[in-house]
C-alpha cells in the first residue's frame, strides 16, 4: 500500500523530457503554454543545444522523451524516429492532463501518413468481418475504436440509423457523426481522408445523387504561394511583428538568377525577420537555391541544413510563419531537365480549378513532361479530380491514361515515375472532388539523397566522411588475439573490426541533367558574380518600421517589373517575337526539358524472379555497379536496397560474414549462394540455377561457431517472429551502435528501444520479456538497476546481455543464454 501511494505521489509527466518545435500550426505563444502545463505537472524541458553529431538539431536527442510538434517536417525527425523518440501533437499534453495519466502517443501522431489520427470509431450492427476491416485499418493509420458507445466516439459507422446504438448516440446528444462504410473504404484506397460529406447519414449524398451531377469546386485558399504564378501577382505583405526568421541563418545561392535588387530587397526582409544573411553554407542554417545541384546544395543538404526555394521565400513572407520547404513539393529546389521518361508525356488536367490547377501545372513542367490546356489524341495522361468530364470521355474513347493528381505528386516526391496499376492513382469516390486533397504530398528525403550523396567532389568543410565499406559485427570485448585473427579473415571488400560499426552510405546515382535554359532576366555569370559579392551582410539595414516600408516598396517595384514582363510576354509573337511564350518569371531559371527526340519504343519489363541482396562484395572494372545491377535487372534479378524494406529471396557473399546485412537477412531464410552466381550470370547474360551456387565455407562456420543449414532450416520455421514478445533495449555505448540492433531486432520481429537515460519507453510497453543489450563501460552499467527494477515494477523478467547476445540468437536464429553473454552475473 505504501509502496502504491508513493507511486501515485508522483506527478504525472515525472517521466517525460520533452522538446517543443514552433511551426506553421504551433505559434510561440502556444508553445509556452505547452511548456508551463508540462514543467507545472512535473516535466523536464530538454537541453537546447545541438548534440556534436547533429549540429542541425536544436536538441539533445539522448535525454529527449517526447517530441511536441504539429507536423513532422522539422530538423531530428528522422534522427528521434530512429531513437524512437514519440512525435505528439499538443493534444496529448492535453488528453493526458484531462485523463490524469500519460496517454498512447499512437492517436497524438501529426505525422499525415497516420491520416485517420483524432478519429475514435464505433460500429453499429455491421458485419463481424467488416467491422474488424474498419478498426483495423482505422487503427493502423493512427485512430482509436471502441465496442460500445462512449463519450470520446467521434465516429459512428453504420448503414441506417435504426440501432440501439445510433438512437442513443442521438438522445445523449453527442457530438458524434454517422457515416456509411464506403467513406472508411475510399479513404483506405486514396491513402488519405476524404471529407465525410458525402457519406453522413440520414442522407448520404453518395447514395441520393448521381454520380455525375455536378460538384462544386472545393474552396482550397491555402495553395496561395504553392506555385510559381502567385510571384507574378501582388507582394505577399510582410506583418506588423514578422519574426519568422528569429535565430535564422541564411545564405541566398547564386543561382536563384535574380537581379541584385531584388536580392537586397529580400535579404532585407529576413533581417526584419530577426535573421541573418550570411555569405558561406558553412555558417548557416538555411540554404535558398533554385536548383538541386551544385557544391552549396550538395554541401547543404549533407550538413541536414533546411533547404529551399524562393517560392518557399514568398509563402513565408505572406504568411508570417516558419515552415519546411520540405512539406509542399514546389517550395524545394527542382531538377534541371525534369525526371527521366517524364519527358515523353504530354498531360492535361481536368475539374482542377483555381490554385490547384496552376499548382498542377506547374508540376507537370517541373517533372519535365509536356503540359497541355486542351486535350488531343497526341495526350498520354489525363489527370483528373472526376471520372466526370468532357476530357475524361475523351481520354476513355482514345484510350488514354487516366489518374488522379496523387500519381503525379507521388512521382515527383519520390522522383520516380510511379506504377499506374496502383489503384490509389485511378480510385475516383462518386461524390467527390479530389481536389480537396491537392498538396497534401510532400517531399521523399529518402529520394534527395541520390542529388548530394555524390563522390563529385571532396568537402573538406563537412565534418564527416562517408563509409563505403562494411563491416563485420564482432564482440566488444575482443582479446588481442581474436582481433588478430579476425584481422587475418578480413577481404580487401570486408574489415573486420570491433564493434564500433557504422552503417555503410549508400551509393546513389548521379542526378540527371540537362542543358540550362534561362528566360530573359536570367544573369550572365558576369553579373551572377557581382550579385554574390555586391551585398555583404555587415551593410544591411537592422530592424525598424522604415526599413520594413522601404523593403516593401522596393520590392513592389521589382515585383511591378516583372509584372510587366510578364503582360510583354503574353503580346502575339512573344516577348522577342519568335512565337514562343515562356511561362517563367525572371526569378526563374526555365525547367521545360528540351524537345523531346522521336519516342522510343520500350522494352517490356521482365518479370522479378530473385529478390537478391549482397554483402561483402566489391564491383570491378570489369563489371562497373550500376551497368552489373540494370543488366541484373533485366535478367529478373532486383538488387534490394540497405533497408532491406523488402525480404531477400537470396543472399550473396563470397563467405560467411557478419555484417549487419547477412545477420538482417538470416531470418527471412533466404537462399545463401557465393558471389560466383552473380558474375556467371552477367558473363554468360542469363538467369542461371542459383542453386548450384550455394554458399559451403566450413572454415567460416568454425571461426563463427554457426552452422549455416541449421540457421536457415530455423529461420524457416521461425518465419521472422524469433523475437516476438521481446522488449530489446539498447544502452548508449553498444559499439555496433542502435541503428544495428534495430535491424537486427526488426528483422526477428522484436520491438528495439534506446535506452539512454533509464526513463521507460511506451513502445516496448507490450513486450513479454524485457533485455538489455549494453556494454560493460561505466556509463552503460548505470543504467543496470534502473533496468532491472522497471522489469520488477512490471512484472517482466529481464536480462543484461552483451552484444554476442544478439549477434548469436540473430547469426543461428535460435535463443541461447550462453553464461559468458549475460552481463551482472558473478562468473563462477
Amino acid at each position: 500500500m505504501a509502496a502504491n501511494a508513493k507511486a501515485a505521489a508522483k506527478p504525472l509527466f515525472h517521466e517525460v523530457v520533452f522538446h517543443i518545435v514552433i511551426g506553421e500550426k504551433l505559434s510561440k505563444a502556444k508553445a509556452q503554454k505547452l511548456r508551463d502545463q508540462l514543467i507545472a505537472n512535473g516535466a523536464e524541458e530538454a537541453t537546447q543545444s545541438p548534440p556534436p553529431e547533429h549540429p542541425h538539431i536544436a536538441f539533445d536527442l539522448t535525454e529527449t522523451t517526447h517530441i511536441i510538434a504539429s507536423d513532422i517536417h522539422f530538423p531530428g525527425f528522422e534522427e528521434a524516429q530512429q531513437a524512437m523518440i514519440p512525435v505528439v501533437n499538443p493534444d496529448w499534453v492535453e488528453a493526458s492532463i484531462r485523463k490524469r495519466k500519460t496517454a498512447h502517443v499512437r492517436p497524438f501522431t501529426p505525422d499525415p501518413r497516420m491520416f485517420f489520427s483524432g478519429v475514435f470509431v464505433s460500429a453499429a450492427e455491421l458485419p463481424e468481418g467488416d467491422k474488424e476491416a474498419i478498426f483495423g485499418g482505422v487503427t493502423a493509420l493512427g485512430g482509436q475504436y471502441s465496442v460500445s458507445l462512449t463519450r470520446f466516439v467521434t465516429h459512428i459507422v453504420c448503414l441506417n440509423l435504426d440501432n440501439h446504438k445510433c438512437q442513443q448516440a442521438i438522445e445523449k446528444k453527442l457530438d458524434v457523426k454517422f457515416v456509411l462504410p464506403h467513406w472508411f473504404d475510399d479513404c483506405l484506397k486514396l491513402n488519405r481522408k476524404i471529407d465525410e460529406g458525402p457519406y453522413l447519414l440520414p442522407n448520404p449524398e453518395i447514395e441520393l445523387v448521381s454520380a455525375d451531377a455536378p460538384i462544386t469546386l472545393p474552396v482550397r485558399d491555402d495553395l496561395r504561394f504553392t506555385h510559381r504564378q502567385n510571384i507574378t501577382e501582388q507582394i505577399p505583405t510582410v506583418r506588423e511583428g514578422f519574426d519568422a526568421f528569429e535565430g535564422k541563418k541564411v545564405k541566398l545561392g547564386a543561382d536563384l538568377g535574380i537581379n541584385p535588387r531584388l536580392r537586397r530587397v529580400i535579404s532585407e526582409i529576413i533581417i526584419d525577420g530577426k535573421g541573418e544573411i550570411v555569405n558561406t553554407v558553412k555558417d548557416a542554417d538555411t540554404f535558398v537555391c533554385q536548383f538541386r545541384e551544385g557544391k552549396d546544395y550538395r554541401r547543404a543538404s549533407r550538413r541536414g541544413l533546411t533547404v529551399g526555394n524562393m517560392l518557399w521565400l514568398y509563402w513565408i513572407f505572406a504568411h508570417g510563419v516558419w515552415t519546411s520547404p520540405l512539406k509542399r513539393l514546389l517550395h524545394y529546389p527542382i531538377v534541371r531537365g525534369g525526371l527521366k521518361g517524364m519527358e515523353n508525356f504530354v498531360i492535361s488536367v481536368s475539374n482542377y480549378g483555381g490554385d490547384a490547377r496552376m499548382y498542377l501545372e506547374n508540376l507537370i513542367e517541373a517533372t519535365g513532361a509536356k503540359f497541355t490546356k486542351s486535350m488531343k489524341p497526341e495526350n498520354t495522361h489525363l489527370i483528373t479530380a472526376r471520372a466526370q468530364s468532357e476530357k475524361y470521355q475523351a481520354a476513355k474513347d482514345w484510350n488514354i491514361n487516366i489518374v488522379n493528381h496523387l500519381w503525379l505528386e507521388e512521382s515527383y516526391a519520390k522522383w520516380e515515375i510511379q506504377s499506374m496499376t496502383n489503384q490509389k492513382y485511378t480510385h475516383f469516390p462518386p461524390r467527390t472532388n479530389l481536389m480537396e486533397v491537392v498538396g497534401q504530398t510532400s517531399i521523399d528525403q529518402n529520394a534527395l539523397r541520390q542529388f548530394y550523396n555524390t563522390e563529385e567532389e571532396s568537402d573538406p568543410e563537412d565534418d564527416e566522411e562517408p563509409v563505403d565499406e562494411e563491416h563485420d559485427i564482432t564482440m566488444e570485448d575482443s582479446s588481442p588475439l581474436q582481433k588478430a585473427a579476425a584481422t587475418n579473415e578480413a577481404t580487401t571488400t570486408e574489415k573486420e573490426v570491433d564493434s564500433t560499426f557504422k552503417t555503410p552510405a549508400r551509393k546513389p546515382g548521379r542526378p540527371k541533367t540537362a542543358p540550362s535554359i534561362t528566360t530573359p532576366g536570367a544573369a550572365t555569370p558576369a553579373s551572377r558574380r557581382t550579385q554574390s559579392t555586391s551585398t555583404p551582410a555587415s551593410t544591411l539595414s537592422t530592424s525598424s518600421r522604415r526599413a520594413k516600408e522601404s523593403a516593401a516598396s522596393k520590392l513592389s517595384e521589382s515585383i511591378s517589373d516583372m509584372n510587366l514582363y510578364e503582360k510583354e510576354k503574353k503580346r502575339k509573337g512573344g516577348v522577342l517575337g519568335t512565337g514562343r511564350k515562356r511561362s517563367l518569371d525572371e526569378s526563374f531559371t526555365s525547367i521545360s526539358p528540351p524537345p523531346p527526340s522521336a519516342p522510343r519504343k520500350k522494352k517490356p519489363k521482365t518479370k522479378i524472379a530473385h529478390h537478391l541482396l549482397i554483402t561483402g562484395y566489391t564491383w570491378s572494372e570489369s563489371r562497373p555497379e550500376i551497368a552489373s545491377k540494370r543488366r541484373l535487372m533485366d535478367l529478373g534479378i532486383h538488387l534490394l536496397d540497405d533497408d532491406m524494406t523488402t525480404r531477400p529471396t537470396i543472399l550473396a557473399a563470397p563467405k560467411l560474414v557478419r555484417t549487419a546485412k547477412f545477420v538482417c537477412a538470416i531470418a527471412a531464410a533466404p537462399l545463401v549462394v557465393t558471389t560466383k552466381w552473380i558474375e556467371d550470370c552477367l558473363d554468360q547474360n542469363k538467369l542461371l540455377d542459383p542453386s548450384s551456387y550455394l554458399l559451403v565455407d566450413s572454415a567460416g562456420e568454425a571461426r563463427l561457431g554457426v552452422s549455416l543449414s541449421s540457421a536457415l532450416a530455423n529461420a524457416k520455421k521461425n518465419k521472422g517472429l524469433l523475437l516476438k514478445g521481446y522488449g530489446i533495449y539498447v544502452a548508449p555505448h553498444v559499439g555496433a551502435g542502435f541503428d544495428t540492433c534495430k535491424k537486427i531486432v526488426e528483422a526477428n520481429g522484436g520491438v528495439c528501444v534506446s535506452f539512454k537515460t533509464g526513463k521507460r519507453v511506451n513502445a516496448a510497453a507490450d513486450a513479454e520479456r524485457l533485455v538489455l543489450v549494453s556494454s560493460e563501460k561505466e556509463g552503460d552499467k548505470k543504467l543496470w538497476k534502473r533496468f532491472l527494477d522497471m522489469g520488477r515494477e512490471d512484472g517482466k523478467k529481464a536480462e543484461l546481455v552483451s552484444m554476442e547476445w544478439l549477434l548469436d540468437l540473430a547469426m543461428g536464429q535460435e535463443v541461447v543464454w550462453r553464461e559468458e553473454n549475460l552481463l551482472g552475473r558473478k562468473k563462477k
